[in-house]
C-alpha cells in the first residue's frame, strides 16, 4: 500500500538522522544499520506477518548477541511494534501463536541479557501485549463488520427476491385472467 511506502520513506531518514545527532546511542553503527535494515519488513507486514516478525525479532536478537549483550536498538526502532500488531491483525491463528512465541523469547532474552530490572521488563511486556490486544481487537472488529455486511446483503437479496416474486406473480395472474377473458369472449366477439 502507498501508506507503507510513505512510512518507509519517513523512517529511513529518521533512523539515519538519529544515528547522527544522538551521541549516547550504544553501538551506533550496529544500531543504525539495524534500524535501517529492518525498515523494509514494514512493506510485507500485511501479507507475510509471521515471516516479518521472525526476521525483525530474530535479527535484533542476533545483533544483541553480536554486540556483547547491550541492546543496539535506537529509538526509531519503535516501529517494530507495528509487526506484532500486523501479526494479530492479518495473520492466521497459528501464525499469531508462533509469532507471539518469537516475540516473547526475544523480549525475555533482552530482559535477561540487558539486566533492565523488573519495572522495565514489566513495562516492555505490557507494551507488547497492548499492541497485540489492539491488533486482535481490530481483527475482531473487521470480521464483525464483514458479518454485518453479509447479513445486510442477505436481507437485501431476500427482499429483492420477494419483490420479484410478487411482480412476476402479478403479471402471470394478469395474463391468466386475460386468457380466460379471451376464451369467454371468443364465441360472441371473435375480433376482441
Amino acid at each position: 500500500m502507498w501508506r507503507d511506502w510513505a512510512l518507509v520513506g519517513v523512517l529511513l531518514p529518521v533512523a539515519l538522522l538519529e544515528g547522527v545527532v544522538r551521541p549516547d546511542m550504544p553501538s551506533r553503527v550496529v544500531s543504525v544499520s539495524l534500524a535501517v535494515g529492518l525498515v523494509p519488513t514494514l512493506l510485507w507486514r500485511r501479507t507475510r506477518p509471521l515471516l516479518m516478525v521472525a526476521i525483525a525479532f530474530g535479527v535484533s536478537g542476533v545483533a544483541q548477541v553480536l554486540v556483547g549483550g547491550d541492546s543496539p536498538e535506537s529509538n526509531t526502532m519503535v516501529y517494530l511494534l507495528l509487526l506484532p500488531y500486523a501479526l494479530f491483525r492479518w495473520g492466521s491463528g497459528r501464525e499469531a501463536v508462533a509469532g507471539l512465541a518469537i516475540i516473547l523469547v526475544k523480549a525475555t532474552f533482552s530482559a535477561v541479557v540487558d539486566h533492565s530490572g523488573p519495572a522495565n521488563t514489566a513495562a516492555a511486556f505490557a507494551v507488547v501485549f497492548s499492541v497485540v490486544a489492539v491488533g486482535a481487537a481490530f481483527r475482531y472488529r473487521a470480521r464483525a463488520r464483514a458479518r454485518e455486511l453479509d447479513q445486510v446483503k442477505l436481507l437485501e437479496r431476500e427482499q429483492l427476491a420477494r419483490d420479484l416474486h410478487d411482480t412476476v406473480a402479478h403479471h402471470v395472474s394478469a395474463m391468466a385472467i386475460r386468457a380466460q377473458a379471451g376464451l369467454a369472449t371468443a364465441v360472441s366477439r371473435p375480433e376482441a
